[in-house]
């Protein structure tokens, strides 16, 4: 079985360094890709690499929103499950 490919979106260094190490306990399931800080910072990321399975999306992020991100995510990359 393939890890599943996870990218996270959040604006929180305490909470995205917490969320990861929960996820580094599962690394033979799950294969951490990257981190944004916002969502433009994410949707630049998927531009360089978009081989993302799921995305933990954080909602209140400067610059762009979860929101507002998911709404481009889901158009460009319809495939990603957020």
């Amino acid at each position: 079985m393939k890890p599943i490919k996870i990218a996270i979106a959040e604006d929180n260094n305490l909470l995205a360094k917490s969320i990861k190490e929960k996820l580094d306990f599962f690394n033979e399931e799950i294969e951490y890709k990257y981190r944004a800080k916002h969502g433009n910072d994410l949707v630049e990321k998927l531009e360089k690499d978009s081989d993302i399975d799921v995305i933990l999306m954080d909602i209140e992020m400067p610059e762009l929103d979860g929101i507002k991100t998911t709404q481009i995510v889901n158009e460009a990359y319809p495939q990603i499950k957020i």
